[in-house]
């Protein structure tokens, strides 16, 4: 009984922050977002997933967080040329599978790679792809240089909540983007030694403030691409 009262807790909540971020999310997928929450939380004891370990802050600082970016997600996918071409997102670093999970739970028509080389996070990954049925989800459990080779001219977006470093980020990144691919950094702030690791053939796009529904701190979204691809 505690056990369902706690579930219907963070449904609750979970609800109340999609509604803020004005999604429209199924009764199943917001069912399966609060499982794998709890799998994930119920994992993190013994494998060390996260830092963040009290239910009470992982619906915002998780769930939330991550799906904070679908709405412009969405808007990148409904922008693309060939609309019927297979949409690939590549998750660099995502750890027990954020914000890859919690996408691939809400987006099941797009294709989600997720890249860790640490070897307990990608045990739990593929536990989750398998108990959730997620067949739109690959786990790459290896170092991104030598994952990435598989995956050259197939990306459409390679985001990550986990690099500080922007040039590292796009250096990884770069070998697998199709043409017309860019960078997607999550971040608390922008501080202007990050800037300076931006190569001279890159930029940032676009520079999002995240509106995160319970969080104070401030969380960004900045997109990059070749400066080439940019609009005059």
């Amino acid at each position: 009984m505690q056990q369902e009262l706690l579930r219907d807790n963070l449904l609750s909540e979970l609800n109340q922050g999609v509604t803020g971020l004005a999604l429209n999310l199924s009764s199943e997928q917001l069912d399966s977002l609060v499982d794998y929450l709890l799998e994930f939380q119920r994992w993190n004891k013994t494998h060390n997933l996260s830092a963040i370990r009290e239910l009470k802050d992982s619906v915002t600082l998780h769930l939330l967080d991550s799906l904070s970016v679908l709405p412009y997600l969405d808007d990148f996918v409904a922008k693309r040329p060939d609309p019927n071409k297979a949409f690939a997102l590549a998750d660099l670093g995502t750890g027990g599978g954020l914000p890859g999970i919690p996408l691939a739970i809400c987006r099941p028509e797009w294709r989600i790679h997720l890249m860790e080389a640490v070897q307990k996070k990608t045990v739990f990954l593929q536990h989750i792809v398998s108990k959730f049925h997620l067949e739109n989800v690959k786990v790459h459990p290896a170092r991104i240089e030598e994952s990435s080779k598989k995956l050259q001219n197939s990306i459409s977006i390679c985001i990550s909540r986990a690099f500080s470093d922007f040039g590292k980020f796009i250096t990884l990144s770069e070998p697998m983007l199709e043409e017309g691919g860019e960078v997607w950094a999550m971040k608390a702030k922008l501080l202007q030694e990050d800037l300076n690791t931006i190569p001279s053939s890159w930029q940032i796009t676009n520079n999002y403030l995240l509106q995160v529904p319970g969080l104070e701190a401030e969380r960004r979204l900045f997109e990059l691409a070749p400066v080439r691809e940019l609009k005059a």
